[in-house]
């Protein structure tokens, strides 16, 4: 409950997109079995990802692995610069982290 309470709490303060390679019939799943509430914006050939270099890397988790986008988290500003960049596999779970970088670059002037 916590969970789903941070995620909206994100949600109100910041435009939140999952970006998901999988085909549209495995992205309604991962909704289903996830229960977030965010778009999924189907990356399919991984062009968005690559943009917002989130392909895994050398000495990173899952940085042996090719043809999918690293688990994790970027903050854009308005202004579409990256203000934060963060491989995580728990990002789900770091909801409540991630509003609170949100609201400390909204404090600062950097989103």
């Amino acid at each position: 409950m916590e969970l789903q309470r941070s995620a909206e709490t994100l949600r109100q303060s910041a435009e939140v997109y999952v970006l998901n390679r999988d085909t549209p019939e495995q992205s309604r799943r991962l909704l289903q079995i996830t229960g977030i509430s965010f778009p999924v914006l189907l990356d399919g050939d991984l062009a968005v990802t690559s943009q917002y270099d989130m392909l895994p890397k050398r000495g990173q988790p899952m940085g042996s692995m090719r043809g999918v986008a690293q688990m994790g988290f970027v903050v854009v500003d308005p202004e579409r610069v990256i203000r934060i960049q963060r491989v995580d596999l728990l990002f789900g779970q770091h909801a409540g982290q991630i509003l609170e970088i949100v609201k400390i670059l909204s404090q600062t002037g950097g989103g």
